[in-house]
């Protein structure tokens, strides 16, 4: 029985007809379900008259009508619609609607009214336990719409349907395609009906879904992986809710569904088709309508499709985007670790295919024995499994995959030569306009462009070094490998890294690229010494122009320091003591433990234990410390002990004078060197002892491999000449000599000729060397030359040290 504690007004002594339920009406007494319509929150005046309403009221008006079922989704549908125009125009809340809006408003109160009158039988399936449900779907440009029927057979010819529920939506403000809204409306009725089989107690024979859209359709018969995003989301989700079988075409005429699509039909009452659904469901399934073939159009939801095909060149899918890496090495060794994972692949896809053939054959010959052999996974032999996988170590690369990875990207740097390449392969000269046209070329077993060079009978030399590989000095590889060898020797002069560059690699434009480069490098930018008032140039020494001596024979010495080191929990202070060969400008680094005179003395002695005994020796004089810290004012006491030392074992001391520093340039501008390939390699403040005499003998052998002379880039020139010459024979990136016999060096005629191979550096000193410190440079200050000047950088670095120098005094 009803509950009427909670109504005003009760009626005692007769029936109550009609009743409030879910937001509902119902009529007991017909077993009939009404609309509440509630409207009691709208003026009368709007209602009834023609005074237009505000946003406000209009809202209200519509969402206050309550249709948990969706019953009158045609009428109510129309209201969203037109809600969603006002909201459209952007007028305020209580501001009064638009005439166009204002005519749709009062049509649309017009339908809601005919509502009042409309019931609806509650009993879908009276009698019956078991029936069918259909579920009809259509969309428009406004909005697209659901409705779900339950149809019972009551004869072999004869068919009772009746409307369980509907739900129409309004299409988003975002304009979307037709074809779209249609599948959007295949979702919202899948999503209906499965929310209705939930729920509903009776038997489902079977589950039928109409549609007017062969798009739709075709959309669903095909797979969803070959569409866009958008369209395979909905049909995956189609999926899980239906099946294929269940869909079916119907005529735009005969989709009910299409009423709650479009503006509301004029007489919409108990008898139209949207509460009792389309006429041929309740004739035999041989009435029902049947799908035409029809030609399909592509729709544009198409997904591209991109065709790989996998060759075996390794350089076609092998080599990253150089214009991500920064570093050569980087580059070298992900190029490196991407043929490794190659080669890996290819060995597991043998493996697995070799499982799978075994276990196939097997498993043709006896079908319980891929069953009987199946690995047990017990708990201890997962965590057997788990350590396994925690004590992997990362595979190490070898050498052969770093030579491979180089020649990959030595031959991606070379596509710029393809005309050049291809002429070669054919038996073709160059062309005139080639920037190789100059140069004798070929191409290796590895198809790497190569200078054919002049000294392939030269025995233990590299072949990079007879044939270095050609490379365009505009490529992103020839500039990181620029880049490589500027920050590999340090930061140091072009000379030297263009000298070890030659070594393997012939680049065009080199000097100017490499200028570039260094000129963009921010270490240097930092750490550049600012331009400064050059000193007068004197003449030169004797002792700076003797030859055919051995080197360190006329030798200065200078102190640099101190640095840091590590020694237990403890920081202590080292010093260097650099001694440079006056003639063939050669250095030699010694550590020292400090600045007192024993500790000199013995880097004295070690250094007269390597390099001999030099006749000459030149260094500053004490006084030129005055006023330093206590610890530079030692420096007097240790050069007189150091001269005693020198006077014992024949050497000639000198010091330059007093406030004259610019007579010691020779040692002082190697001093710089030295200090500047410490700042490149040097990371910690206070490294480990080993640690610095380690980096100091690094930074010893890179001043040491300094060309003396000018770097020719052409490769038929002989090699710049470098204090390695001299003291070990060769340059640093020249390979070693190779092994002789005692027996053949023996005779006088052996002696001569190396002897006049001696001689040969020191023929070279003379001519190249030596005519380089004639010249004599007026004192002048330094001007930047036009497009050279400093960057805002640089000048905010100076402006910023005035600034800090100032406020500190």
């Amino acid at each position: 029985m009803p509950d009427t504690r909670n109504d005003d007004n009760v009626q005692l002594g007769g029936d109550t007809r009609i009743e409030k339920t879910l937001g509902l009406q119902w009529d007991i007494n017909n077993d009939a379900l009404g609309f509440n319509l509630g409207l009691r929150n709208t003026p009368t005046e709007v209602l009834e008259t023609s005074l237009p309403p505000t946003k406000r009221q209009v809202t209200s008006a519509v969402m206050s009508v309550f249709d948990p079922l969706g019953l009158a989704s045609p009428v109510l549908i129309t209201g969203k619609c037109m809600l969603q125009d006002i909201w459209r125009s952007g007028i305020d809340w209580d501001e009064t609607i638009e005439a166009d809006a204002h005519k749709k408003w009062l049509k649309w109160v017009n339908d809601i009214k005919k509502l009042a009158s409309i019931r609806i039988p509650r009993c879908i399936s009276p009698g019956h336990t078991e029936g069918e449900l259909h579920v009809f779907v259509d969309a428009s440009e406004k909005s697209y719409a659901a409705a779900v029927y339950w149809r019972i057979k009551l004869s072999e010819h004869e068919s009772a349907v009746s409307l369980i529920a509907g739900k129409a939506r309004v299409a988003p403000l975002k304009v979307i395609s037709i074809p779209r809204l249609e599948l959007q409306a295949a979702l919202l009725g899948a999503r209906l009906a499965s929310s209705i089989l939930t729920e509903i107690e009776l038997n489902v024979t079977r589950k039928i879904f109409w549609t007017d859209s062969r798009t739709v359709l075709s959309w669903i018969r095909s797979d969803p992986r070959s569409f866009k995003p958008f369209v395979a989301h909905r049909l995956a989700e189609l999926e899980e809710h239906t099946t294929v079988k269940c869909w079916r075409w119907v005529p735009t005429k005969l989709n009910v569904a299409d009423d709650a699509t479009r503006d509301p039909p004029t007489h919409f009452d108990e008898t139209h088709r949207w509460f009792h659904g389309p006429d041929f469901l309740r004739k035999s399934e041989d009435e029902w309508p049947q799908e035409t073939v029809e030609s399909e159009q592509p729709t544009g939801e198409e997904r591209s499709c991109t065709t790989l095909t996998l060759v075996n060149k390794e350089d076609s899918q092998v080599v990253p985007n150089v214009s991500r890496f920064s570093s050569w090495t980087r580059l070298l060794r992900s190029t490196a670790r991407v043929l490794q994972a190659i080669d890996l692949f290819r060995v597991k896809r043998k493996v697995n295919a070799l499982k799978h053939k075994r276990t196939a054959t097997k498993t043709s010959s006896d079908p319980t024995w891929k069953h009987i052999n199946k690995k047990a996974h017990t708990p201890a032999q997962k965590d057997n499994r788990r350590l396994e996988e925690n004590d992997r170590h990362p595979l190490s690369l070898n050498c052969d995959y770093i030579r491979r990875a180089e020649t990959l990207l030595l031959l991606e740097a070379q596509k710029c030569f393809e005309k050049e390449t291809t002429h070669l392969r054919e038996g073709k000269a160059v062309t005139r306009r080639s920037r190789l046209r100059k140069f004798a070329m070929e191409i290796d077993e590895n198809g790497v462009l190569r200078l054919k060079g002049r000294i392939k009978a030269a025995k233990d030399v590299s072949f990079t070094l007879k044939s270095p590989a050609v490379l365009s000095g505009d490529s992103s590889i020839a500039k990181l490998i620029m880049k490589h060898y500027h920050e590999r020797f340090n930061h140091g002069n072009h000379n030297t890294v263009m000298n070890e560059i030659r070594q393997k690699y012939y680049i065009t434009s080199l000097r100017s690229k490499l200028r570039k480069i260094a000129h963009e490098c921010q270490w240097c930018r930092i750490n550049r010494s600012l331009p400064k008032m050059p000193s007068a140039e004197g003449d030169l020494p004797p002792e700076r122009l003797r030859h055919h001596q051995p080197p360190f024979t006329c030798t200065g010495v200078d102190y640099f320091g101190p640095m840091s080191v590590t020694i237990g929990r403890r920081h202590e202070k080292r010093y260097g003591a650099l001694f440079t060969c006056l003639t063939t400008r050669a250095v030699h680094i010694e550590l020292a433990e400090s600045l007192s005179s024993d500790s000199m003395i013995l880097a004295l002695r070690r250094f007269i234990a390597r390099r001999g005994t030099p006749r000459v020796m030149y260094s500053d004089n004490g006084t030129n410390f005055v006023g330093a810290n206590k610890e530079l004012m030692n420096i007097q006491e240790v050069h007189e002990k150091m001269k005693k030392e020198a006077d014992v074992r024949t050497i000639t001391w000198k010091f330059i004078p007093p406030g004259a520093p610019n007579m010691g340039g020779a040692w002082e501008r190697l001093v710089r060197s030295v200090k500047t390939a410490l700042a490149a390699t040097l990371r910690e403040r206070s490294p480990r002892e080993e640690v610095l005499h380690t980096l100091l003998l690094e930074a010893e052998h890179i001043v040491n491999s300094r060309p003396l002379t000018e770097v020719d880039v052409e490769p038929a020139e002989a090699e710049s000449l470098t204090p390695n010459h001299f003291l070990i024979g060769r340059s640093c990136g020249a390979a070693a000599a190779g092994h002789f016999d005692d027996n053949v060096l023996l005779g006088p005629a052996n002696w001569r000729t190396c002897q006049r191979l001696a001689d040969h550096f020191w023929q070279r000193w003379l001519r190249e060397y030596l005519p380089t410190l004639v010249p004599r440079r007026a004192r002048r200050p330094y001007m930047p030359r036009a497009g050279r000047g400093r960057h805002r950088a640089d000048r905010r670095l100076i402006i910023t040290s005035i600034l800090v120098a100032s406020r500190q005094n």
